[in-house]
């Protein structure tokens, strides 16, 4: 379990006992189990939602990563779900976040998987609503026709296979 991205979970949020590595009572994979209060901690992705928004000319918002990981490389604006909020609120609000930007019209264009780091990607084509400007995780915006996406400098794979996707769509309307 150490290559897990939550490996860093060593003690029991319930009782703060020291966790072991254990295939529960009628489960068949090894999970995180507290031996003193018997508590099973799943570990599970971690939901992420964001915005392909589309201007009018119909180009799209991608945003340059100023932060790690990927610094540097291109991505539509999203993030990490809050607790409390659905997943289109947690889009809208990470392309405000990153791209100063309001986006409304979401259409859910697909859920990409992206194992290793257990994140699960929610994405929406949404219609862009004013000028875009880099938030504080970002150190650049670009409108990019379908046919002028950084193919070579996108930040991840599921970023890639979004916007993939995206122009597929764009090429069947």
């Amino acid at each position: 379990m150490t290559n897990h991205p939550h490996s860093f979970s060593r003690y029991c949020m319930h009782c703060g006992e020291r966790l072991t590595s254990a295939v529960p009572e009628g489960d068949t994979k090894r999970r995180l189990v507290c031996i003193d209060c018997g508590f099973v901690h799943y570990l599970n992705p971690r939901p992420v939602a964001g915005t392909i928004p589309v201007r009018d000319d119909g180009a799209c918002l991608l945003v340059r990563r100023a932060i790690e990981p990927r610094r540097g490389l291109w991505v539509f604006p999203g993030g990490y779900m809050d607790v409390g909020e659905t997943a289109e609120e947690a889009a809208m609000r990470e392309t405000l976040e990153e791209a100063n930007l309001e986006v409304a019209g979401l259409d859910l264009l697909g859920v990409y998987t992206r194992i290793e780091p257990g994140v699960v990607v929610i994405v929406y084509e949404a219609v862009a609503a004013g000028e875009a400007s880099a938030g504080h995780e970002t150190s650049e915006v670009g409108w990019f026709a379908p046919h002028e996406i950084p193919w070579d400098e996108i930040a991840f794979d599921s970023t890639e296979r979004a916007l993939r996707d995206w122009v597929a769509r764009r090429l069947r309307a």
